[in-house]
């Protein structure tokens, strides 16, 4: 069963879709999706969606919302991550009202999934554990390779005579391009790092690394020193071959059979 509405966040209405496999029954565990900037609540590829069908089929709830200014959310997108914070906050908290879950599980992918630490080192989250999918460590030299690593992309695609017409009919959504390739140059400004000097929320984390991400091994090994700092348990996977988003389908049901198999064991 699907609900849908919006959450009021200050001038901010942050749409949203709860999944409930049983409306009737107390809610056992939960999963709230954390999409990455300039996303939303379909995650990448339709990541989300599939993953909470699964989820629901095991009796598990979920919900997927826009962040300010994307997807059905009204308001300008945030330029600093604690306008992002903000939101997260603003949908667990409604969702916790609502709902009342035994558990709660944070599921992010890229900047959501920074999004989700950040929020962890600055309160005090109700979460029982998170899935962090390519979470970057923000710095130089990770926004140069993420910038080097969007570019490649785009050309790569647009070798195919498709995505070529595409572009040259003026059906390619050019903007949107601009836009990414921009967000990753910005990566360091926006999503700077605050969690080593502070850690609230200690609860399991379970890190999955992309093996073809050219951030990937900065970035893991930063979070794997945060975590032993803290004292945070954690678990890190690498998936073979996939990139930063994750695009192909076995690379997605890899991801999809090692979440539930975690959230199983946590």
């Amino acid at each position: 069963m699907n609900k849908k509405g919006y959450i009021k966040n200050g001038k901010n209405n942050i749409y949203y879709v709860i999944s409930t496999p049983q409306p009737q029954s107390r809610i056992k565990t939960a999963v709230i999706f954390v999409h990455a900037a300039n996303s939303n609540r379909l995650g990448p590829h339709r990541m989300f969606v599939e993953l909470a069908q699964r989820l629901s089929r095991n009796s598990i709830a979920s919900m997927r919302f826009d962040m300010r200014g994307c997807g059905d959310s009204t308001g300008q997108p945030a330029k600093q991550i604690q306008n992002d914070i903000e939101d997260l906050l603003c949908s667990i908290n409604f969702f916790n009202l609502h709902y009342k879950p035994e558990k709660i599980l944070l599921f992010g992918i890229s900047s959501g999934a920074k999004v989700i630490f950040e929020t962890l080192a600055k309160h005090n989250v109700p979460a029982d554990g998170c899935i962090l999918l390519s979470i970057p460590h923000s710095s130089g030299k990770t926004a140069l390779k993420s910038f080097t690593a969007r570019l490649k992309e785009y050309l790569y695609k647009f070798k195919n005579p498709q995505s070529l017409k595409k572009i040259l009919t003026g059906k390619a959504n050019i903007m949107q391009i601009f836009r990414t390739l921009a967000f990753a140059l910005n990566i360091r400004s926006r999503y700077q790092d605050n969690s080593d000097q502070n850690f609230t929320t200690t609860c399991p984390l379970f890190f999955i690394y992309a093996a073809k991400d050219p951030i990937a091994a900065a970035s893991r090994h930063h979070y794997t020193r945060i975590c032993k700092k803290f004292a945070i348990p954690n678990k890190i996977n690498v998936i073979k071959n996939a990139n930063h988003s994750f695009f192909h389908y076995k690379w997605k049901e890899q991801i999809f059979d090692e979440t539930e198999k975690w959230i199983m064991e946590n």
